[in-house]
């Protein structure tokens, strides 16, 4: 029964070894399939930084992938008309060799689909791929691969059966060709008894162990100190539940500190070793260390989330540079500029759409006497009161524009003209009141109304215009509504801008 189990054991090691030194079959079609997932995951992130306009991320993105992938030779993102939206260094010399219909195994060109719309290909190059064709004697790998297992297969069983009857030492179960064999390999392997003892431990994994070989020997494997993750639903460790169970544990993730207390992360599977009535005799499981995988994984992570906080800073730097853009600085009113692009978009539509839709216009009575008499400094409180107090009067919705220096206009979407006197006389009425810097003033109001014939948002302004005016020549602190017979006198409408 041992010795069936040491034959098998010899087996694996064997095939193991073979793996290792590269004469198992497959290799290209691996690449192939790896390079095919690499390029299309690519393009999708492509795909979503050109939606979302980010091209600082897209060429971060680019650059990154050429510093952290050997096989990338360059990548390029070209638009339908061949202009480069992005590229790495040297793409254009290295896509000179690219197929202008097909993609090959080192240069792969994949469709870029926007909204259902071709806007242009993703471009990427790579290292030739690594031939199967063994360069000993032009022989394929897997004719090596025979000729490697039956000679190392009949040297290991010789000298295996011939220390058959060493098996009661531990350390002279296991052939020392074998274990010279997994000593080559870079992947960690233990080989366990029935009760959990070591039998051979690799040099790989001892290294990782920062321990001994011998002080391995004949320890339990779960002593060492493994930590699970939390994740993990195993309620043992992946060797003790191939024991247990029979099956083959794959990829489980386990932790171990080191006498330096640096935290070491693997990924181990668990074979178990079954004699001929299918008993658990033992165990072999292989520890391939990816501590050095996760650390850049996180420091990826950690980029990207740099990345995005930068763009929410940028965004919310954008919305900013946007409503100081829009605002009057003096009284956080819309700017005569941010009024005019709103009666661009509202305008047309209120009159098309037969709605109601009024237009105040507002102007501080005798204001150059204030600034004349106390200063400009109480002027610009006074224009800062009126303001405020507009603002408490008018519904949610409407809009208040500074129009400029101490006159305001008012836009009242949905408000029929006799709503429209109803606000002007109440905002008449509160700046009345309203006692500033030790001064009172008053206002005067004029209003307009899309029924009353406006054709144009210059218009419909300055119907409004000539209204306030008329309050002026009627003894200022009152409100009146636009006739036709209403012309301006003192004032021309020379400020009004072309719309």
């Amino acid at each position: 029964m041992r010795l069936s189990i040491g034959l098998v054991i010899l087996t694996l090691s064997i095939l193991i070894l073979a793996q290792a030194l590269g004469l198992a079959p497959g290799t290209e079609r691996q690449q192939l399939k790896v390079r095919q997932s690499l390029a299309e995951t690519l393009a999708v992130q492509t795909i979503m930084a050109i939606k979302r306009g980010d091209m600082l991320l897209l060429q971060a993105m680019l650059e990154n992938v050429i510093e952290r992938n050997p096989d990338v030779r360059s990548i390029g993102i070209r638009r339908n008309d061949q202009g480069v939206v992005a590229q790495t260094a040297q793409h254009e010399e290295f896509w000179d060799d690219a197929s202008a219909e097909n993609s090959t195994p080192t240069h792969i060109r994949l469709p870029l689909l926007i909204n259902g719309e071709k806007r242009g290909n993703f471009e990427i190059t790579f290292h030739p791929l690594t031939h199967e064709d063994s360069p000993f004697l032009g022989l394929p790998s897997f004719v090596l691969l025979i000729i490697f297992v039956s000679v190392t297969g009949f040297v290991g069983f010789w000298l295996y059966i011939k220390r058959a009857l060493h098996h009661l030492d531990p350390s002279a179960v296991v052939p020392a060709r074998v274990r010279n064999a997994l000593n080559i390999l870079a992947e960690g392997v233990l080989i366990l008894d029935k009760r959990e003892q070591i039998v051979l431990v690799n040099h790989s994994l001892a290294e990782k162990l920062q321990r001994d070989e011998k002080s391995l020997i004949g320890r339990k494997a779960s002593s060492l100190g493994w930590q699970q993750d939390e994740s993990d639903s195993a309620a043992a460790l992946p060797w003790l539940q191939a024991l247990s169970s029979g099956q083959k544990q794959v990829g489980v993730r386990l932790e171990l500190k080191t006498h330096e207390q640096e935290k070491q992360i693997f990924r181990v599977n668990a074979v178990p070793i079954l004699d001929d009535k299918g008993n658990s005799q033992g165990t072999i499981a292989s520890f391939d260390d990816i501590s050095e995988l996760e650390a850049k994984n996180h420091q990826l992570e950690d980029m990207v989330k740099a990345l995005a906080a930068t763009q929410l800073s940028i965004e919310n730097k954008n919305r900013e540079l946007k409503y100081l853009a829009s605002r009057d600085p003096l009284t956080d009113c819309y700017n005569r500029r941010s009024l005019f692009d709103y009666l661009a978009a509202s305008f047309d539509k209120a009159r098309s759409s037969h709605a109601e839709y009024a237009c105040i216009m507002t102007d501080i009575d005798h204001f150059k006497r204030v600034n004349d008499t106390h200063g400009h400094g109480v002027g610009d409180e006074v224009i800062k009161m009126v303001a405020n107090t507009i603002r408490e009067v008018i519904r949610e919705g409407d809009i208040l524009a500074r129009f400029g220096g101490e006159e305001f206009c008012i836009i009242l979407p949905g408000a029929p003209i006799s709503q429209a006197n109803l606000i002007a006389n109440r905002c008449r009425e509160k700046i009345a009141a309203q006692l500033c810097q030790g001064i009172k003033v008053t206002s005067s109001f004029g209003i307009s109304s899309v029924r009353l014939g406006a054709q144009t948002p210059n218009e419909l302004i300055h119907q409004a215009d000539e209204a306030l005016y008329h309050s002026k020549e009627q003894g200022r602190n009152c409100v009146s509504n636009w006739q036709p017979t209403m012309r301006i006198v003192n004032k021309t409408a020379d400020n009004q801008q072309a719309f």
